[in-house]
């Protein structure tokens, strides 16, 4: 009896066991409501995902905390409709410019057994894309260079604008077609556009891209030559040669010389020297790094340039003005030297004026009195708490620079010519006339101390009164000859001024131009795209103040080493006899020191 009341007790409990593990095993198999939530909540609140932003892990809390960590993307089964939309778009992050690479999706990959996951791999999967969805949105709008002008270089301020993680989450999950909400965080600026169908086109060469590229040294190849580089360059351009003769330089095959060379900034006159051999080798990964980083300024850009906006391009040496979204004036710009840069920036103008003086900054004002001569005599005047003073009145050598107002009179032969505008910036740059014309015609225009000078300004001054007061109400020309001076003339209709560096642009007819990457910008931001932080130069601050004190240190000891008498008396008393040789006087040292003016 006992034995059997122990059999049965032996057999209930075997059946209670096995029954637990049964259970257990449907439990894993369909869980049991609200198993996903907790394991997403677990994930979040308790596992710390370091390959997810911390901002957003922070995001992804609070949003699935508001709705009770349940599930948007997935179930047990694998994505919902909504996250094979979403994911179809993050797969295509490629074909925008960004790295496929960042855009794994390890969870996603898991195979599911049986048609199914374990509650588990759900959880991941789930949080994976949302992960996903917040780095796409936040790249897509220049997210991989969170702040350029500390990153990079000061001369390049653009900040990207990062969309909120909650605006994401919640318009992407309350949407029909989440892909199409990601794919609206892309810049759609048009100049955007080209560069990404460009940029399509240059991945299908690469794809097919044979050794098509010529010598770099060689003679130069013009038309009727013959040369077995002329087969390469046939297949390169596709242009079949006339009669058979595939070894002969002919017409056809010039005009697409010439489009080749106008394409990257050269002289379009079909012979092939020593510049386009260079530009026929530029690799074509070279070109797509290019494309890339042009794409990646445009996402830092204003989604909206303004209706009415100027666009200066500093690479291409242009500036255009774009009225009611039609390009009414085009001009060759000068822009800054390597040392004393143009900025990179936007801002609204706010006045023109007419018939302007010229007021120095620190650097200049140094360099004009080591010049030897008095200020006077340069055709300067010198000002103190709104006073004019003399110049042979100070003593230099320990004066605070920033106290005094050294200015040039308005006239033909001021600085800024005839005309400047003015949009207010920290970098103290503006548009202006010059009265150094025939520097225009150079083909790079790297002059200036970091304003931009504009050929023919009196054009765009009339453009920019037109739009303010109407066609022909101000007369530019007659106010610049005749006006007052110092003419200033506020615009009660700010017009947006961007100051761009775009060293790829596309045409209407889809060419590319390359410009060359004089500041350096393209090949920062290139090595930041590609986590290589380290080797950026980013260069001196130029927002940083000018310690002239140094300065005058560094000149007078220059001067004792050099014997030099003492110039423009920044010493003590005035000599007219300084006469430092150009590249090897104290002036020269303030020169060398900021890239000249």
């Amino acid at each position: 009896m006992r034995k059997s009341i122990f059999c049965d007790t032996v057999r209930r409990a075997f059946f209670v066991l096995a029954s637990a593990f049964i259970g257990a095993l449907a439990v894993a198999a369909e869980p049991a409501p609200g198993a996903l939530s907790a394991a997403i909540r677990d994930k979040l609140e308790i596992q710390a995902d370091k390959s997810i932003d911390f901002a957003d892990r922070e995001a992804l809390r609070t949003f699935y905390g508001s709705r009770d960590y349940s599930a948007i993307w997935v179930d047990e089964a694998g994505p919902t409709r909504a996250a094979r939309l979403a994911m179809e778009e993050i797969a295509n992050a490629e074909s925008w410019g960004l790295s496929g690479k960042d855009f794994a999706t390890p969870a996603l990959a898991r195979p599911l057994i049986e048609d199914r996951w374990t509650t588990a791999e759900a959880a991941d999967a789930e949080i994976e894309i949302s992960a996903l969805v917040l780095k796409y949105a936040r790249q897509a709008r220049g997210g991989r260079i969170i702040e350029p002008e500390k990153q990079l270089t000061t001369y390049l301020d653009r900040a990207p604008r990062l969309p909120d993680p909650a605006v994401v989450l919640t318009e992407a999950t309350m949407a029909a077609d989440p892909g199409a909400v990601l794919r609206s965080y892309q810049p759609r600026q048009d100049q955007f556009l080209k560069l990404k169908d460009y940029y399509a086109r240059l991945l299908d060469e690469r794809r097919r891209q044979k050794d098509l590229n010529i010598g770099v040294t060689g003679d130069a190849l013009k038309p009727g030559a013959t040369s077995p580089e002329i087969v390469v360059l046939r297949q390169r351009f596709g242009v079949p040669a006339i009669g058979g003769a595939e070894d002969v330089y002919d017409a056809p095959l010039q005009a697409a010389v010439k489009k080749f060379q106008e394409s990257m900034s050269l002289r379009g006159d079909g012979v092939i020297g020593a510049k386009t051999r260079q530009a026929l080798n530029v690799n074509v990964d070279d070109r797509i790094a290019a494309v890339v980083a042009n794409m990646e300024e445009w996402r830092w850009m204003p989604d909206d340039l303004g209706a009415t906006h100027i666009f200066v391009n500093a690479p291409s040496y242009s500036i255009d003005f774009v009225k009611d979204g039609a390009k009414t004036f085009s001009e060759r710009v000068i822009v800054g030297k390597a040392a004393t840069q143009t900025p990179i920036f936007s801002q609204e103008m706010t006045t023109v004026v007419l018939r302007p003086e010229w007021y120095l900054p620190d650097s200049i004002k140094l360099s004009k009195l080591m010049s030897g001569r008095a200020l006077e005599g340069q055709g300067l005047k010198v000002k103190k708490n709104g006073r004019v003073v003399s110049s042979s009145q100070v003593n230099w050598g320990k004066a605070n620079l920033s106290a005094y107002e050294i200015y040039q009179q308005a006239g033909d032969g001021n600085a800024l010519g005839l005309v400047k505008f003015l949009f207010p910036n920290k970098h103290s740059v503006y548009l202006h006339d010059t009265p150094d014309k025939g520097l225009f015609n150079a083909s790079e225009r790297n002059f200036s101390h970091g304003c931009v000078r504009v050929r023919n300004p009196l054009t765009l001054a009339q453009h920019i009164l037109d739009n303010e007061f109407g066609a022909g109400a101000m007369n530019a020309v007659a106010l610049s000859r005749s006006g007052p001076y110092a003419n200033e003339i506020t615009l009660q209709k700010p017009i947006p001024v961007h100051i761009g560096y775009f060293t790829v642009w596309i045409g209407d007819d889809g060419k590319a131009q390359f410009f060359a990457d004089a500041y350096g910008h393209q090949k920062r931001i290139t090595l930041a795209l590609a986590d290589r932080w380290n080797e950026i130069d980013r260069g001196k601050d130029h927002l940083a103040a000018i310690d002239t004190d140094a300065l005058k240190g560094l000149a007078l000891r220059a001067k004792a080493a050099e014997t030099l008498p003492n110039p423009a008396g920044l010493f003590g008393a005035p000599s007219s006899a300084y006469s430092g040789s150009r590249g090897s006087g104290v002036s020269d040292l303030i020169h060398r020191a900021f890239g000249g003016y």
